[in-house]
């Protein structure tokens, strides 16, 4: 032993290894539960953002849709029985509606982007 030291100072830093060994073992079923619920969060994450994309063909359809909604709305202010009830500017705002939509989609599913994902259906859209 060195001087100044006793024999109750080596029992006291074997029961500190003791209790920091424990505490590290006690850990370890809480380190992996929080291990699979982030990595079922991240795969949920990834799993949504590509079922979201899958689906961004059809908001470019909707905007097709409001496009043709114009003249529409037209044809109806013109000859209010072709739309049995329904006035003309129903259709104007249903235009804006779907092309609102649309983007709104398109913005949120850009936003929700995971770090290091890349859309896999970006290769079928057509490019300008």
């Amino acid at each position: 032993m060195t001087a100044g030291s006793s024999a109750s100072d080596s029992r006291d830093d074997a029961d500190t290894k003791a209790v920091r060994m424990l505490r590290s073992l006690a850990r370890v079923p809480f380190a992996i539960l929080r291990g699979t619920i982030l990595a079922i969060v991240h795969s949920v994450w990834y799993l949504v953002f590509y079922v979201l994309c899958m689906f961004r063909p059809l908001t470019g359809l909707m905007v097709l849709a409001a496009i043709v909604m114009v003249p529409m709305s037209i044809v109806v202010f013109a000859h209010p029985a072709a739309a049995r009830g329904m006035p003309f500017w129903a259709f104007g705002l249903m235009a804006i509606g779907l092309v609102a939509f649309a983007f709104g989609y398109a913005l949120f599913v850009d936003r929700i982007t995971p770090p290091g994902a890349e859309d896999p259906f970006d290769r079928y859209r057509k490019r300008r």
